[in-house]
């Protein structure tokens, strides 16, 4: 038999299959890869499945059943049930070779193949790991088998040989084991230096505004992620680990990280972390009303976060052409990464704590909007962040305010004498500041650390 190999499936559909060598663990191994020609007459993505040659097998000999299985999906995509990037489907009870099932993912570019831009390769996988991407994201179990291959980004070759990674009744405990996520197909989040970029697509922006939209102070959206496109390092995690780490590819600069997903929250202060493999980040709240504002816009924006950090939102429009194929890179190496930049922030660091009502629940509710006055208290905040620039004492004190519909009186408290300068200058400051609205008389204390010697930051 003579390779390329033409097989004519019907009038409208043909596949190549290529008889081409790799180098996998110690040494290199033959492998047959089938490209189909003729699924982008149903507007579907053309597909590539790659399969090891056994080491007793007869190159020749070529596999029929990946035929069967094209057949039966060019039917499908005919009938309009076309499959895209992130996609699966059940191959019935006898599935192909072994494997059950199948996830659709950006092509690897093995050597002496032709381009495959814009094609999308077939990764075939156990009922359990099935499973698992469904519950933790495609990324997160791509991560895990190209550590196991020793593949970077991910292997798309397949072999019956493989095992399972994954055994009955095995339940891990992670940060998206009970927890709802969101799945942004076509968007991919990474860490470039101190910055970490969201780059959305813009398919998946309407879902990624309506879960932002009914976010709780209390709450975490958590959105699972495609691989990076970009990332020549990406995050790996499994529960018994200690550290973030990763693996990569053999030469990696490690300048750019890719996460399995990012949550997101709204807290008093802005940052970022590694968390497992993937990334939190929190906004404060004018920081959250403006990546709001972007959103609905559908415009970039780059964030400053209080910690020093950046967050930065890309919005991409572009056509539905998949990323160009990234180069098959065998022996992925193992990363311990350090931890994304610990928060930091300018002398002095001062601190707001949680305020107290001082006017019960029920009046607090009735008399002002929950969220305009935590805009007011973060209004205060960055003004005295701004204002105490050259302060390197360590002291607290409590802001007690009683703000009417048209009248705010602000006193300062403090364990300790304070200069009557500062409590003049305090309140001077306070009173500036744009206040929130209120259909009657509201009574708060808002306590505050000035270069806390302990930051629960």
């Amino acid at each position: 038999m003579q390779f390329p190999h033409t097989v004519t499936i019907d009038h409208s559909l043909t596949v190549e299959v290529h008889l081409h060598e790799f180098f996998l663990g110690d040494r290199t191994r033959l492998c047959w890869t089938y490209l189909t020609k003729g699924m982008a007459t149903h507007g579907q993505k053309e597909m590539a499945l790659s399969l090891l040659v056994d080491d007793e097998a007869e190159p020749a000999a070529l596999p029929k059943t990946p035929l069967k299985m094209f057949k039966l999906l060019h039917e499908r995509t005919a009938g309009d049930r076309q499959v895209s990037l992130g996609g699966s489907t059940r191959l019935g009870q006898t599935g192909i070779f072994g494997f059950p099932c199948l996830f659709y993912v950006p092509a690897i570019q093995f050597e002496g193949l032709p381009q495959l831009d814009d094609y999308l390769g077939l990764v075939l996988v156990h009922e359990l790991e099935f499973e698992y991407a469904r519950q933790f994201g495609l990324t997160r179990l791509l991560s895990r088998l190209g550590k196991f291959c020793s593949s970077f980004p991910y292997p798309t070759w397949n072999t019956p040989a493989r095992p399972s990674l994954f055994n009955a009744g095995t339940r891990e405990i992670s940060l998206l084991t009970d927890a709802g996520h969101i799945s942004l197909d076509h968007s991919t989040v990474e860490l470039a230096h101190d910055e970490l970029l969201l780059h959305l697509a813009k398919t998946d922006l309407p879902r990624f505004k309506q879960a932002l939209d009914t976010l709780e102070p209390d709450q975490l959206a958590i959105f699972n992620t495609a691989f990076s496109r970009a990332c020549d390092t990406s995050l790996y995690w499994q529960e018994d680990q200690q550290q973030p780490g990763a693996y990569a590819a053999p030469d990696a600069s490690g300048d750019i990280i890719g996460g399995s997903f990012i949550s997101i929250s709204r807290q008093a202060i802005g940052a970022f972390a590694i968390t497992e493999d993937g990334y939190s980040a929190s906004f404060g709240h004018d920081q959250f009303q403006r990546l709001n504002e972007a959103l609905i816009q559908g415009a970039d924006i780059r964030l400053e976060l209080n910690s020093g950090q950046r967050f930065c939102l890309q919005i991409e429009t572009g056509s539905s052409r998949l990323p160009p194929a990234r180069p098959y890179q065998p022996v992925a190496a193992w990363r311990n990464i350090k931890t994304a930049p610990e928060p930091h922030a300018e002398r002095p660091r001062v601190m707001m704590h949680e305020f107290i009502n001082l006017s019960g629940t029920n009046s607090l509710a009735q008399r002002v909007n929950r969220e305009e006055l935590l805009a007011w208290f973060e209004r205060i905040h960055g003004a005295l962040e701004t204002a105490l620039s050259e302060e390197d004492e360590h002291f607290d004190f409590e802001l007690e305010l009683a703000l009417y519909p048209h009248q705010l009186l602000v006193k300062v408290i403090a364990g300790s004498d304070l200069n009557p300068e500062f409590i003049d200058f305090t309140r001077s400051l306070v009173e500036q500041i744009e206040t929130c609205s209120v259909t009657s008389q509201i009574r708060v204390r808002l306590p505050f650390s000035i270069n806390p010697e302990e930051s629960p930051r």
